[in-house]
């Protein structure tokens, strides 16, 4: 689609943040895909990226500074225009989107293993919701989010032998079952 107002978009700074390439393509489809996104400030993407940004003194202009590898582009709002965001606050900002990712996935998959009790089949169709591509990340690395927070859990409730005991997952499936 093309843009109704190319001057007025030209005029705002275009911002780059580093992310690897499968978040790249999860915050597109969960933001948005036109890029470059624009960041309102009354949104959880907006207030996060305000957190971040630096004033520049005696109204200057800046353009961000160019980002090597993958990147997620977004302009920010006219009330902004004379902010910048500091290449530190980018790769920052990028870590955070990760965790956004992880977290994502961890949600995703909790409910589809709960609903279906296959966390391989959760993974896929995480990936096939988001349009990940197996280059960008593979089934293994999702996996191991997925697992790491499974036994970071069990490990804090005390019940982390269980997934480890024969027919141990089981009873923890049991125990939750009753639980909810």
């Amino acid at each position: 689609m093309r843009n109704p107002y190319p001057l007025f978009v030209s005029k705002l700074p275009i911002f780059a943040i580093p992310v690897r390439p499968h978040v790249r393509q999860f915050m597109l489809l969960e933001y948005g895909v036109e890029q470059p996104h624009a960041v309102h400030q009354n949104t959880f993407m907006g207030r996060t990226i305000r957190m971040k940004l630096e004033k520049q003194p005696f109204r200057q202009l800046h353009r961000s500074e160019q980002v090597e590898g993958t990147s997620w582009h977004f302009t920010l709002p006219t009330a902004l225009k004379h902010y910048t965001l500091t290449l530190e606050s980018a790769r920052e900002l990028g870590e955070m989107f990760d965790k956004l990712f992880n977290q994502q996935l961890i949600m995703w998959v909790k409910a589809q293993v709960a609903a279906t009790g296959n966390e391989r089949a959760a993974l896929r169709s995480f990936c096939k919701n988001y349009d990940i591509d197996p280059s960008d990340a593979d089934l293994e690395t999702l996996r191991k989010i997925y697992r790491d927070y499974k036994d970071k859990v069990l490990r804090e409730n005390g019940q982390r032998q269980l997934l480890y005991m024969p027919n141990g997952a089981d009873e923890l499936f049991r125990a939750f079952a009753i639980a909810s």
